[in-house]
This record gives structure tokens, C-alpha cells and sequence, in this order.
């Protein structure tokens, strides 16, 4: 399976974007799925707004099954800690309220 779009090869603007199917100049975007935590990619600008443009083009290189193992396992753990913030915010938002009716 080819990682580069046939269209893309000559099609760079002057700052190095590849220039997509339908004529736009395309943005770098995250990967989130789980085969490709944290890679980022080119797509159309469009994407999700026109239909029919789906270019595509890998920026980084493909990581080992390592880590993608660690970063998965980051990731986990950082919206962990980022729920439990939530969590320990809204109990201190509760206890000030609390106290100024005291």
C-alpha cells in the first residue's frame, strides 16, 4: 500500500503544503486512531466540508509497534489525570461557594 498520493508528487505551493485534488493548499493534521497515535498527515482543507477530495499524504514516518505502545499508553494516562482535574476543580469551585455562605 502506497503511503503518498499520486497527485501530490509535483503539486507543492511555495512553503512545501502539497497542493490537494481539488486545487487547495492542505493542512498538516493529527492521527488519533490507534494505528497511528499521534502521526500526523496532509489532507484537504476541505476535508468534511466538500465532498469528493480525498487527498491524502503522510508528513511523519510510520512509527514501531513500541510506540505506538507508548504513546497509547501516555495518552491513557494523560486524560486520566485531565479527568481527575476536572473532577478535583469542580470539588474546590463546590467548597468556595460553600465557605462564602458560611
Amino acid at each position: 500500500m502506497s503511503t503518498r498520493s499520486t497527485m501530490s508528487t509535483n503539486r507543492r505551493c511555495e512553503v512545501g503544503h502539497p497542493i490537494c485534488h481539488c486545487g487547495n493548499q492542505c493542512r498538516l493534521t493529527t492521527s488519533w486512531t490507534d494505528n497511528n497515535l499521534g502521526r500526523r498527515f496532509w489532507g484537504c482543507s476541505d476535508y468534511g466540508v466538500r465532498r469528493g477530495c480525498a487527498f491524502f499524504e503522510w508528513y511523519d514516518p510510520q512509527v514501531c509497534e513500541r510506540s505506538k505502545i507508548v504513546i497509547s499508553g501516555q495518552l491513557k494516562r494523560l486524560r486520566k489525570e485531565e479527568e481527575e482535574n476536572r473532577k478535583l476543580k469542580k470539588e474546590v469551585g463546590a467548597a468556595l461557594k460553600a465557605q462564602r455562605f458560611l
